[in-house]
């Protein structure tokens, strides 16, 4: 399962670093500050899909769940909620290290 965790953790940092770059090479021609939010990211990538995914939220768990909480991520730059979500995966999915204790009487 860590693995598993790892594997997407790397996809998604990835994709969220890909992001970063195409706004900040639209930041650099337009010499100002621009940032995509993920509502426009995934239109352009997979049109319709919002819709689908407002219909399927709001009338299979809440209406309120869309509104204040999904609207408010998909007005957030992609990377920012990509990389946090690729962030929070690696978390989970770190190897827990062994930590060796040591004492003073070994130096």
């Amino acid at each position: 399962m860590r693995v598993v965790m790892r594997i997407l953790a790397a996809a998604f940092l990835a994709l969220a670093l890909v992001l970063l770059v195409a706004d900040g090479t639209a930041m650099l021609a337009a010499n100002a500050f621009i940032a995509t939010p993920l509502a426009t990211t995934i239109s352009n990538l997979l049109p319709g899909t919002l819709e689908t995914f407002q219909s399927a939220i709001q009338e299979n768990v809440h209406p309120l769940l869309w509104e204040p909480t999904i609207t408010t991520l998909l007005g957030w730059p992609g990377w920012v909620v990509i990389g946090g979500i690729g962030l929070v995966l690696a978390v989970l999915g770190r190897s827990r290290s062994r930590r060796r204790m040591v004492s003073i009487d070994q130096f």
